[in-house]
């Protein structure tokens, strides 16, 4: 038995790691873009969302999308939606 029949999947799992934690920024990046800083939150999420798709996962597609449409809705309607939510949640 040779040392190279083992393929090393450790480092796929350490790369899957990486790539939710990406997601994760990417997501939270994308829904702040409605309200805070649009332009800047909406780029960082589809950073984010490529960054995810470089390592090899098809989840970072659906960030890419949704951050540039919420950039978009945040940079036309930010300001109504977040005086409305402040509106809503009582500050």
């Amino acid at each position: 038995m040779e040392k190279n029949d083992y393929s090393g999947g450790g480092s796929n799992i350490a790369a899957a790691r990486g790539s939710g934690l990406l997601l994760t920024i990417g997501w939270i990046s994308a829904v702040l873009s409605l309200f805070l800083y649009p332009f800047i939150f909406g780029v960082l999420g589809v950073i984010m969302g490529i960054l995810s798709t470089k390592n090899q996962s098809r989840a970072g597609l659906p960030v890419i999308v949704f951050s540039i449409i919420f950039m978009g809705i945040g940079l036309i309607y930010g300001q109504v939606i977040l005086n409305y939510t402040r509106h809503y949640l009582g500050f």
